[in-house]
């Protein structure tokens, strides 16, 4: 059994997984690497050539930025195509990836991405998770400039946000840099630039893993290549409703796209959800970037159809159903993120019918209520929010 002479990942893990536990696996254990692949059907060479060095750059102390989202400012009711977002996964040459390192790299990577943000022409504010409240870590998380795991590193992560709040930096995650752009609305090729200018301003390119044969070496073998994942999150409410959700996600698979939870793997995917790519290893990032929006236009269509044929037929009925959902909740002390978002879908559809008055502000809020990835039970706040919000839309 062969073992990577630096972490002893063996190859039955790493066969059966996906992952290695540095960068040098992917050199030792490479044949594994490649029958891994195979199993997935992935190519098993990388196309592209690695990011060109960019030069530092002194720039003023970053500031302190309160939780917010760029792609949050423009969005409107019932808009399908929420938001675009790029996300490069990188690791560092010289420390093993996070699951296995020890703590003593797990603080090098923090400090040595730290650094380099401040060294940047760009202007980063630089939260340590261990410095920030549990809410605050929350609200980044309901932003989407942070993820789940990174909030449960309390030790060791750290988000870098720049002053717009369009791109964040995930220190000490799944990999030891996740960079990402979140743009509003199907902008996938400028998500994609503005991603890659925020990795190219941290100036980190020669310490960075990356292989002539995979490219750029990720925790997990789906994302090597490019590091690549491209999203793009919507909302299909009248979809859900005519029982067509199934149906339309296997067409967008055959399209190249997946379907993802709100938050990535392992969440819960309904109404509310992400189309994404499935790899980024043997094929460009152009490529990627046209597979996602096709895929999302697809079903931006399909659901624009489900609303025409909603308000032809069940007009009234969605008046019926919102009217009892806000007596429901006038009883209801909890409320589950899942019926929260049901909820959301019967007050939308029925906002477009003509009930109430759903302004862009309410709007927003009501997405922020959900709140799927909560660490503690949010479902009292959650049934009060989505009261008070429901009763805004009532009473115009």
């Amino acid at each position: 059994m062969t073992a990577c002479p630096r972490c002893a990942t063996e190859t039955t893990l790493l066969s059966a997984q996906g992952v290695a536990g540095c960068a040098d696996c992917y050199r030792y254990l490479s044949h594994a690497v490649e029958q891994w692949l195979q199993q997935w059907s992935l190519p098993l060479r990388h196309e592209g050539e690695p990011l060109p060095e960019t030069a530092h750059h002194l720039t003023a102390p970053p500031a302190s930025i309160k939780p917010d989202a760029f792609w949050l400012h423009s969005l409107q009711p019932l808009q399908v195509i929420i938001s675009s977002r790029t996300r490069y996964a990188r690791n560092f040459v010289w420390a093993r990836f996070p699951w296995c390192a020890d703590s003593a790299e797990l603080e090098q990577v923090r400090t040595r991405v730290e650094r380099a943000a401040r060294l940047s022409s760009w202007r980063f504010a630089i939260s340590p998770t261990h410095r920030m409240k549990p809410s605050e870590r929350q609200r980044w998380i309901d932003l989407r400039l942070a993820s789940p795991p990174l909030r449960d590193n309390t030790l060791y992560g750290s988000l870098i946000v720049d002053e717009a709040c369009a791109v964040s930096v995930l220190v000490n995650e799944e990999d030891h840099l996740r960079v990402q752009a979140i743009l509003p609305g199907l902008q996938i090729r400028e998500s994609i630039a503005l991603a890659r200018a925020a990795l190219e301003a941290l100036a980190l390119q020669d310490e960075l893993a990356f292989s002539d044969n995979y490219g750029w070496l990720t925790t997990s073998a789906l994302n090597i290549g490019w590091g690549l994942r491209v999203s793009v999150m919507m909302y299909t409410p009248a979809i859900e409703r005519m029982g067509q959700l199934q149906t339309v996600w296997q067409a967008a698979a055959e399209l190249g796209g997946t379907i993802r939870g709100l938050y990535g793997e392992g969440t819960p995917a309904s109404a509310l959800f992400q189309v994404s790519n499935t790899h980024s290893i043997g094929i460009d990032e152009a490529t990627v970037a046209a597979q996602v929006a096709g895929t999302a236009q697809f079903i931006a269509q399909a659901e624009q159809r489900a609303r025409e044929q909603l308000l032809l037929t069940q007009a009234r009925q969605l008046h019926e159903e919102v009217e009892q959902v806000y007596h429901n909740l006038g009883r209801e002390r909890t409320l589950r993120a899942a019926d929260a978002l049901q909820m959301l879908s019967v007050v939308s559809l029925a906002a477009m019918a003509g009930w109430g008055h759903l302004t862009p502000e309410v709007w927003k809020e009501m997405l922020m209520a959900v709140r799927w990835e909560a660490p503690y039970d949010d479902a009292e706040w959650r049934a009060i929010r989505m009261r008070t919000l429901v009763r805004q839309v009532r009473n115009g």
